[in-house]
């Protein structure tokens, strides 16, 4: 690496396989280490996280007291990047602090009065904690917001500014983001100074490595569509996206109940759920998982070979974020979307927005239906929920 790093963090980065730093981590860290405030635009699995989890590790003290702040959008992505907090810094005296809902706060305010230095979390933990007088951040050197366009698109503005509002006016602010959006301009003016901008998302928006195609498929079939396409290429590791969290889970059924094992993935999970799920896609164990666009957020798996969007995305821009989950770190992927008649209007603005046009391709005129589970024939046969005339298709 061209960057000359102490020997803790050389040491850690060698164990965990870093032979040569990314695009995004040679550009933006110099500019964290010369205490530059950064604006930084970069795909999913580009390496974000180490790209400023490196330098903080590097520029905290010993002393006993919280010197950063990292807010993420969701707990998944906060865990993610307290555990990578955690590796890179296991030989150094760092002590980092993840904190999210959903479970219990007594352990959280214990690690907190220990000397915790880097605090990770979600805006609601770390407003309740700071409520409670257990988190102070008036001392705090950095400020990192990972996944800016998602916390902003996610209504958490307010939440950034009461929290921002709590530390002191000198202090190094870091933004990561895929997306540009007016907001983040708009933030960065308010508490940024004059900050650097690396910017490694080209007009071309469509993710490098990606195979991109697009099913139409006759009203009402798309669960059979699904279920066919499932078998015929027998993904490795897919990600299938749902709008709702009541998709998800009805799919997800609809999966098992057809041979294909499945879990989901969405808010409405307690912290204990969404673990087993998670660690059970990451061990491999279950090679398929349906989500909701919040509930991917820190998905942060490697080698997820396919991307399926069930439905597509009410914001388009999500539609970037669900097919940067595959073909990460100059991997190939392949992102399939199933779309009836009355979408391909938003499928024509998801072109415009990537710069490319998806593949067309055909299903067997004779894709058989899938077995409905009990409960959902049942709902099938009184609401037309489920059914191939008329309510929310499958």
């Amino acid at each position: 690496m061209n960057i000359k790093f102490s020997e803790p963090i050389s040491k850690a980065l060698g164990e965990l396989g870093f032979v040569e730093l990314t695009e995004v981590q040679k550009q933006a860290i110099p500019y964290i280490m010369q205490g530059e405030d950064l604006i930084t635009q970069s795909r999913t699995g580009t390496g974000k996280t180490a790209a400023f989890a490196i330098p903080i590790l590097e520029l905290i003290d010993s002393k006993p007291f919280v010197q950063a702040i990292v807010l993420t959008p969701t707990r998944e992505l906060a865990i993610q990047v307290g555990n990578d907090f955690k590796k890179i810094g296991k030989h150094t005296q760092a002590r980092v602090l993840v904190a999210y809902g959903g479970v219990g706060i007594g352990p959280q305010i214990e690690k907190l009065r220990a000397g915790a230095q880097i605090v990770v979390g979600t805006p609601g933990r770390i407003m309740d904690l700071m409520s409670r007088r257990e988190l102070d951040l008036s001392k705090i050197t950095f400020f990192v917001l990972d996944e800016a366009d998602v916390m902003l698109a996610m209504g958490f503005i307010r939440d950034i500014d009461m929290i921002i509002a709590a530390t002191p006016q000198r202090k190094q602010v870091m933004m990561f983001c895929v997306d540009f959006p007016e907001e983040i301009l708009s933030l960065a003016k308010k508490h940024m100074r004059y900050p650097q901008h690396v910017k490694l998302v080209s007009s071309e928006k469509s993710a490098q490595g990606v195979t991109q195609s697009f099913y139409m498929v006759q009203s009402g079939r798309k669960a059979g569509a699904l279920l066919y396409l499932l078998k015929q290429i027998k993904p490795d590791r897919a990600l299938i996206f749902c709008r709702t969290k009541r998709r998800v889970d009805e799919l997800a059924s609809i999966l098992n109940y057809n041979g294909i094992k499945a879990m989901g993935i969405q808010g409405d999970l307690s912290q204990a759920q969404r673990t087993r799920t998670m660690e059970a896609f990451k061990d491999g164990s279950m090679r398929i998982l349906v989500a909701t666009d919040v509930a991917s957020r820190g998905i942060h798996v490697e080698k997820i070979s396919h991307v399926f969007n069930y439905e597509l995305p009410y914001d388009i821009n999500y539609y970037i974020h669900r097919i940067g989950r595959t073909g990460r770190m100059h991997e190939v992927g392949e992102a399939i979307s199933l779309c009836y008649s009355d979408e391909m209007g938003t499928l024509g603005q998801i072109e415009r927005l990537i710069g490319t046009t998806l593949q067309e391709r055909n299903l067997p005129a004779n894709t058989p239906a899938p077995r409905f589970p009990a409960r959902t024939e049942e709902r099938q046969r009184f609401t037309g929920r489920m059914g191939f005339r008329r309510g929310p298709r499958y």
